[in-house]
């Protein structure tokens, strides 16, 4: 992951120093807004202080351009970079969490890629939008009909 915001104060070795939270929606600015005021937070929307943990909005630069499926959160358009200046891993988790179930509760599709997502609420948001199973040989559905399922109905094609 990279970190454009200097070394985790508390060393390399912190499994807990840095995340990424990937945030499908177009304007950094909007979503840190959203987060300062959904967490009653003080002071300006470019970087916020969840507890010890350091949090930037910035646009992500592995978007595609276009819309990205649901579980390709790598490709959303905004990635908050979280760095924790202090505290203990729980310290840490907890203000991870509070930022991933304000996104949800503000409408924002968000996943929390980093060493503790296990630790988070729904893995971190990825059993929020879980990867489609390959369907088996004697199963009905097929991958082919799961990605049609996604698309509206005025733009299918047969």
């Amino acid at each position: 992951m990279a970190n454009d915001h200097g070394p985790s104060p508390l060393g390399p070795d912190f499994a807990y120093g840095d995340a990424s939270v990937y945030v499908d929606a177009v304007a950094a600015s909007r979503v840190m807004t959203r987060l300062r005021d959904a967490l009653g937070l003080e002071g300006d929307a470019l970087a916020l202080a969840v507890g010890p943990v350091r949090v930037h909005g910035e646009a992500n630069d592995y978007a595609t351009g276009r819309r990205a499926h649901p579980f390709d959160f790598l490709q959303w358009p905004t990635v908050l970079e979280c760095q924790a200046s202090a505290g203990a891993p729980a310290e840490v988790v907890q203000a991870v969490t509070a930022m991933l179930e304000a996104l949800w509760r503000s409408g924002f599709k968000a996943v929390a890629a980093c060493d503790f997502e296990d630790e988070l609420p729904a893995r971190g948001g990825s059993d929020k939008y879980p990867r489609p199973v390959p369907a088996s040989a004697g199963s009905a559905a097929s991958p082919r009909s799961w990605w049609r399922n996604l698309m509206f109905p005025g733009k299918r094609k047969e």
